[in-house]
């Protein structure tokens, strides 16, 4: 497993921190991830044989916010 923290755009919303996180959970590769509203920043879990940080982007881009920098 591999662990990343991304930044994003800033969250309108704690619901929406939610989406996102919801949406990640059911991404396959996913084992974990948690947003944080008040810091817009997402920290996944995922196994990298099975999803690349890429494809974690694009399921985030899909919900409307985007990576402006990862860790």
């Amino acid at each position: 497993m591999q662990e990343a923290s991304l930044q994003l755009t800033s969250l309108s919303c704690p619901s929406c921190a939610e989406t996102i996180g919801q949406v990640l959970k059911r991404q396959k590769g996913v084992e974990d991830a948690t947003v944080t509203f008040a810091t817009s920043r997402v920290k996944v879990t995922y196994d990298p044989s099975v999803i690349s940080l890429d494809a974690i982007e694009k399921a985030i881009a899909k919900t409307g916010y985007k990576v402006i920098s990862s860790s």
